[in-house]
């Protein structure tokens, strides 16, 4: 098996992030008690959009600590994201730059659902992808918020 360069590990990731967009976000309070969900996603090409009820466990968390990670891919092809949160935008506010970009990446616009959902744009801090335990050396494809390629 050839290992992917740093490059080709992050025009991988950014191709993922563009082509797939559900992912799992896991969240925890401040106490520490985590949470997971699966989720629809956007990345506008800086920040990673997801989408779920203001009253969730997940707002909760991300108002509380603005702290997620994020899981995108297989177990044979992993991308973990640490990310922050940048804002938080109920969907009745959201321009149609958030929002529609968003209806437009995941298929579905949660505006049609109510106006209990909010957008929440997460900026990665560090993101790592490996394809096996041969890449699990050198995973890191950004760290601090900056790419390494």
């Amino acid at each position: 098996m050839k290992l992917r360069t740093i490059a080709e590990r992050k025009k991988d990731v950014l191709a993922a992030l563009e082509s797939h967009h559900d992912l799992w976000v896991a969240t925890a309070d401040a106490k520490g008690q985590p949470h997971l969900i699966a989720a629809s996603s956007w990345w506008d090409g800086s920040f990673i959009v997801v989408t779920t009820r203001v009253e969730s466990r997940t707002a909760h968390n991300l108002a509380e600590t603005g702290l997620a990670k994020l899981g995108h891919g297989t177990p044979a092809d992993v991308i973990l994201i640490d990310a922050e949160l940048e804002t938080s935008t109920p969907v009745g506010q959201a321009d149609d730059k958030l929002a529609g970009g968003f209806s437009r990446a995941a298929g579905w616009d949660p505006r049609e659902v109510g106006d209990d959902w909010a957008f929440y744009r997460l900026r990665p801090r560090r993101v790592q992808a490996y394809r096996g335990y041969e890449e699990i050396e050198g995973r890191d494809v950004m760290k601090g918020g900056r790419w390494l390629a």
